[in-house]
């Protein structure tokens, strides 16, 4: 898959002047995989939903290059969209390898 990859919301968000119509997805990068780590160190033992919820909204601030504040605020008609563009990022569609390497879990819905 080409990356960047784009999504354009069906509900842009809206934070103060700051309009986001379309997301743009790419692969992470270093400092990504060490704030994941980073977050990672925070989970619950076990992991519970919000951990995934967290994982997910992270990796599309991180994946999507825009604040966690603005990440959280997706609605639900476009989760699906921003996901798969997450995951297919991450490599899980691009047969890059099974996902399980630190920093790659599968975002959560």
């Amino acid at each position: 898959m080409d990356l960047p990859i784009e999504v354009k919301l069906k509900r842009p968000i809206v934070i103060g002047e700051m309009r986001y119509d379309t997301l743009s997805f790419d692969e992470p990068d270093l400092d990504a995989q060490i704030a994941y780590a980073e977050l990672e160190a925070t989970f619950s033992d076990p992991r519970t939903a919000i951990d995934g919820a967290r994982v997910n909204r992270f990796w599309i601030a991180r994946l999507a290059d825009i604040p966690e504040s603005v990440a959280g605020k997706i609605k639900d008609s476009d989760l699906e969209a921003t996901n798969a563009a997450a995951e297919a990022a991450l490599g899980f569609k691009a047969g890059k390898g099974n996902g399980d390497a630190l920093g790659n879990e599968t975002p959560a819905k």
